[in-house]
């Protein structure tokens, strides 16, 4: 049995009444759906066809629940992404010689400048990524892409950084500037290999969800 648009727009809403609120999570319901009806039914009786189906899966009556079970299940995948690509980062010759070079000019600057100087220096290095986070929220408003459970945890991990480390200087800033260098010293680098990979992830998040849009309008 093989379905219309018109049907696999029917299982869309009837997912979307039902509570199904990411258009991701509901488009690979609706694969499964496809999937089984098309494979097991070679009737042409859709609603029955349909019945079956939400049985098979226990997708009968609300399924708002389901919309929990799918944020731990992107979560755990893309926590795995991010660290993975944190790791990653160290394994290439480039990024370690780029992360060493780094570390040494800030080393350099510190034991240069006032403490004052550094001190903002590194404020305004912190949150330089911001730029890009704001440029990425731009590009998606033009873009709409709706409510995308992928795109969510894409942007969660990509500010990842921001919001784990930034009340770090905050709680140290009572104490001498030595201590205050070395938390800056180790804040800093931790910062940015984690926005690397938070950013890596967003973009690949993109492509998949715009690949995905391309597979719900076609």
């Amino acid at each position: 049995m093989e379905l219309t648009k018109e049907q696999i727009q029917h299982i869309d809403n009837h997912f979307k009444k039902m509570g199904i609120k990411y258009w991701d999570l509901r488009l690979e319901m609706i694969d499964h759906t496809v999937s089984y009806i098309e494979s097991e039914f070679k009737s042409d009786n859709f609603e029955e066809a349909f019945k079956g189906a939400l049985k098979k899966f226990n997708w009968r009556g609300s399924l708002s629940h389901l919309n929990r079970e799918g944020w731990q299940n992107v979560n755990r995948k893309y926590r795995s992404e991010y660290n993975k690509g944190f790791v990653n980062f160290f394994k290439s010759f480039k990024n370690l010689s780029l992360f060493i070079i780094s570390f040494l000019g800030l080393y350099f600057i510190s034991e240069n400048i006032s403490f004052n100087v550094f001190n903002k220096l590194c404020y305004g290095l912190f949150i330089l990524p911001l730029i890009i986070v704001i440029k990425e929220f731009i590009s998606q408003l033009f873009k709409k892409y709706g409510r995308s459970i992928n795109l969510d945890y894409g942007v969660t991990y990509m500010t990842m950084s921001f919001l784990l480390l930034n009340a770090v200087p905050i709680f140290f800033k009572d104490q001498g500037e030595f201590i205050q260098k070395i938390v800056w010293f180790i804040i800093l680098p931790v910062h940015f290999v984690a926005f690397y990979s938070g950013y890596n992830l967003y973009k690949k998040t993109i492509v998949k969800v715009e690949f995905m849009k391309k597979a719900l309008t076609s």
